[in-house]
């Protein structure tokens, strides 16, 4: 019986550290970081392809959400929905403001 607790508590970790968020964005209206802030997503590579605030923000922060993040990466597409071959940038939490004018963005896991 306490196996079988041990192992379920298992599993819900596991489960919950598979969706655990690796970057927190936060989107602004002009360049450089420092205009209107228009809010800000939360998530990881389960998330797949996302266009928030396209066409409106100029310029995103990526921040680590902690150490879940070390193995992925965030990456900026002129196509609506992260077409490879329209990559624009990509980086990480140490890559600081990003100005770009982007379609989509995913946060693949670079492990994988």
């Amino acid at each position: 019986m306490r196996f079988q607790s041990n192992f379920q508590l298992l599993a819900v970790a596991l489960n919950t550290a598979s969706l655990a968020a690796a970057y927190e964005l936060i989107f602004y209206r002009g360049e450089g970081c420092r205009s209107e802030n228009l809010g800000h997503w939360v998530g990881g590579p389960n998330q797949g392809c996302r266009n928030d605030n396209m066409g409106v923000a100029q310029s995103v922060i990526v921040k680590s959400t902690g150490a879940v993040d070390d193995p992925h990466m965030i990456t900026f597409f002129s196509s609506d929905d992260c077409d490879p071959r329209t990559e624009i940038q990509h980086g990480d939490e140490d890559s600081g403001c990003f100005t770009v004018n982007y379609g989509s963005y995913v946060i693949w896991d670079v492990y994988s």
